[in-house]
């Protein structure tokens, strides 16, 4: 009696047993997790389960073809609730306004269903429930704004900005890169389409540009690099669509809209970069060198154009990018050479520093104090170079320089004197000319300065570049003075075989002047230019000395091209 009463006892527990781990077996598939006085008993054999299958229960729920069919049947299910409301909205049991606030109603409850289901560790339950979330909401927001005119333009973009926000908020809070994934696919589509049909692009612009900067720190705070990428793209392709309707012939928006929505392209993502580098104390990455270069050119130069064409905003355009290009040029200088392995950092401030005064320079001042000011940055930026020696500081020098000589007329001027032109009247060069010829000199001077920090040879290039607008404007500035005095005819025109001559003899003397000046070492940089000039002497020659000169002119022609060919070699070669 007490052995069959012992194993009745026996079999009961093992049926016990059986029929718990059944029931935990149904819940894992189901999604549900069992509560903690449910679980306690169940602990060890489902350690014992996980153990053997040798794969966590996270990872197995997702290769689990049962769990995944009954979550994708239940997205299915959440899909045919959102239509039968809009079965009922459209057949007037439910006024429209009733069904868009049910439906938006509707996907939220679900959104909150996926944070509850990742806080207890259900991913793909979180997934599933989210994206159903997503596909109920944000076709509700597009249908109310273009088929049933519920939302207004401005106001759908607010809705989508709540619901991408919640998505996103969900994801963060979860760590589940998979729902901002979800946002990214369906806030975008949704946005695009309903500017696309009403019209209203400002206001999906702006929510398209924060929708940028979260993902952006979701990347920064997450390490999810790749979704802010093509938000990024779209917000910077809306952005330029905002640009053309306020620039088309009959605008679309205007000028004070579009200047708001370049700035704020262009203030959210450099905020946010300055925010990463310099409080956080990181390099520059590779989405931060794109988008800046991205958002200067959209951003900077949309608001340029517009200032341009329609006069609004110019002066506070100017002295903005003259404001914040000379405090990336302090950051450069007081934060980021204090730190080590910044030097990313450096060029990236400095390059974006030199953009926003160029730009500021030309929208604020005249050609002519324009001119000025460029060729005096050119030469602050040589001395400084002598003194620190970093190359950023050569290479603005250049571009300060070039930039001088397009703006006051210098290169063409100096172009055509020396290589074409005769015609009257011969115009003599402005004093903005020689502004630049002696910015160049100076320049030229100072950049031949090698500090002792000067490790890169890459600091040759700036200094070539320097070395040509010199040589470039000292002829130029030779020839136009000397032509008028010697060439001119009495009709006041030139003499086109006194003029060859001229130009001649001037490139002739060029190139032994850079060859004598090159033998020192600190100006190697100069003796370039030797053979590149004694080349285009000759090419010259045959193109105007022998089509239009006269035995006479020929003769000198001849002689100090000769002395040319003879003497620039033999002082290049002798280095001193």
């Amino acid at each position: 009696m007490n052995d069959r009463l012992a194993a009745l006892e026996s079999a009961v527990d093992d049926l016990r047993s059986s029929i718990r781990h059944l029931e935990a077996r149904l819940e894992r598939l189901e999604g549900r997790t069992a509560s903690a006085e449910e679980a306690a008993p169940d602990a060890g054999a489902a350690a014992a389960e996980s153990s053997a299958a040798g794969t966590p229960p996270a990872i197995r729920g997702w290769r689990d073809p049962i769990a995944v069919l009954s979550l994708i049947g239940r997205l299915f299910i959440v899909l045919g609730g959102a239509y039968l409301l809009r079965a009922m909205t459209d057949t007037g049991a439910v006024p429209p306004a009733a069904g868009v606030a049910l439906g938006l109603a509707y996907g939220l409850v679900w959104l909150a269903l996926a944070d509850r289901a990742g806080g207890r560790g259900q991913r793909p339950g979180a997934v599933f429930h989210g994206m159903g979330a997503a596909m109920v909401a944000f076709p509700v927001v597009v249908e109310a704004t273009t088929h049933f005119n519920v939302l207004p333009g401005a106001a759908s973009a607010a809705a989508l900005a709540v619901l991408t926000a919640g998505l996103l908020a969900v994801a963060w809070r979860r760590r589940l890169q998979a729902l901002a994934w979800i946002a990214v696919a369906t806030a975008i589509p949704a946005s695009l389409i309903i500017l696309a049909r009403t019209g209203v692009v400002v206001p999906h612009a702006c929510f398209l540009i924060l929708f940028g900067v979260a993902t952006l720190w979701m990347g920064y705070s997450l390490d999810w690099l790749l979704v802010r990428w093509p938000v990024a793209v779209v917000a910077d392709v809306v952005a330029v669509g905002v640009t053309l309707r306020a620039l088309a012939p009959q605008p679309r928006d205007t000028p004070g809209a579009a200047l708001a929505v370049q700035v704020a392209l262009l203030g959210a993502y450099l905020a946010s970069i300055a925010i990463r580098t310099l409080v956080r104390g990181r390099n520059v990455i590779p989405f931060e060198v794109v988008q800046t270069a991205a958002a200067l050119l959209v951003g900077l130069g949309g608001a340029l154009s517009v200032t341009q064409a329609t006069g609004a905003g110019a002066s506070a355009l100017g002295i903005a990018s003259v404001l914040i290009g000379a405090a990336c040029y302090g950051v450069a200088f007081a934060f980021i050479e204090r730190q080590q392995h910044r030097g990313r950092n450096v060029y990236f401030y400095t390059s974006l520093a030199i953009v926003l005064v160029l730009v500021g320079v030309g929208v604020l001042l005249p050609g002519d104090a324009e001119t000025g000011v460029l060729a005096a940055l050119a030469v602050a930026c040589s001395a400084a170079w002598s003194r620190i020696g970093r190359l950023f500081l050569l290479i603005h020098a250049g571009v300060y320089l070039v930039a001088a000589a397009l703006v006051s007329g210098a290169a063409g001027y100096d172009l055509r004197e020396v290589l074409a032109g005769a015609g009257p009247p011969w115009p003599l060069p402005s004093p903005a000319m020689l502004v630049v010829f002696a910015a160049a000199g100076l320049s030229a001077w100072l950049a031949a300065i090698e500090p002792a920090n000067d490790g890169s040879r890459w600091s040759r290039v700036p200094r070539f570049v320097i070395v040509l607008v010199l040589v470039l404007s000292a002829g130029g500035t030779i020839v136009g003075y000397l032509a008028p005095a010697i060439g001119r005819q009495p009709d006041g025109s030139m003499d086109a075989g006194v003029l060859a001559t001229i130009r001649t003899g001037v490139l002739a003397i060029a190139a032994l002047a850079v060859a004598w000046i090159g033998r020192r070492a600190r100006f190697r940089e100069w003796d370039w230019l030797v053979y590149p000039l004694l080349v285009g002497i000759g090419l010259k020659m045959l193109a105007q000395d022998f089509m239009h000169g006269r035995p006479a002119t020929l003769f000198v022609a001849l002689a100090l091209y000769g002395t040319a060919l003879i003497m620039a070699p033999r002082l290049r070669r002798r280095q001193v």
